[in-house]
């Protein structure tokens, strides 16, 4: 029974709600420029995690994305001051975070398979990770919450080796079984952590766009698309092929 481990927060999940959220009380030119914004908010914080983690005290990520919007806004050259009651509504937004498109369709094709472990490994938090898989109607696919590995447990974060293996070894503890795991994911730092593991790796394009393989030893990912119910099918028949092989 193979295994397949869902990042969350921007894979499974997609973060257009917090993009509307600040773009209303940043109230930027267009919607595209507090994207951007947002981006670049996302991808500075993700350093500044993985900076604490690995080379300091472990801090959570929404700990560090709180702290660190007022710093992106001032560093874009924005001569916008937040006060405490805006970002307290546009850090409530990734509690409410929905379905990337066409997510649930594969959601529903791995279950209909009948033969895959389902998980997520987020650096998210536990609880709100069940809560978001809860309010999407399929917290039952990943073991009704009890197939979630979060770094806050770990207190290390992606794309640190440990988190992989340790998923690795609890997912044999279960099933006592040795089987392919694969990670699906839309970021090539997290993808290529995974790939050093042993991992099978699915690259959902929508938000990097190009893996650069030339970053991760000239390896790329074993499958790639634009929509995560391509990225799925694509997993599934390559795991079939095996199977007969």
């Amino acid at each position: 029974m193979p295994t397949v481990a869902f990042d969350i927060l921007g894979t499974l999940f997609a973060f257009d709600v917090v993009v509307d959220v600040l773009h209303d009380h940043l109230k930027l030119a267009s919607r595209d420029e507090s994207k951007r914004l947002f981006h670049t908010w996302l991808w500075s914080s993700l350093r500044d995690y993985f900076a604490a983690s690995h080379n300091g005290p472990y801090i959570q990520l929404m700990v560090i994305l709180r702290s660190s919007l007022q710093r992106t806004i001032s560093a874009q050259g924005y001569d916008i001051k937040l006060n405490e009651d805006s970002v307290g509504q546009i850090m409530g937004t990734f509690k409410k975070l929905e379905l990337m498109p066409t997510a649930l369709d594969a959601i529903k094709l791995l279950q209909k398979q009948g033969n895959w472990n389902i998980w997520a490994v987020t650096n998210g938090g536990k609880e709100a990770t069940q809560e978001l898989l809860r309010r999407a109607g399929i917290l039952d696919a990943f073991g009704d919450g009890a197939n979630i590995l979060s770094c806050d447990d770990l207190l290390l974060s992606k794309p640190h080796p440990r988190v992989y293996t340790e998923l690795m070894r609890t997912v044999i503890r279960k099933t006592k079984l040795i089987e392919n795991f694969y990670l699906v994911a839309t970021h090539a730092w997290d993808l290529a952590g995974a790939k050093n593991a042993a991992f099978r790796t699915v690259f959902l394009t929508s938000e990097e766009k190009v893996y650069i393989k030339e970053a991760y030893g000239n390896i790329g990912p074993d499958i790639e698309d634009d929509s995560m119910l391509g990225c799925i099918s694509q997993m599934i028949g390559q795991e079939q092929k095996r199977s007969l092989l």
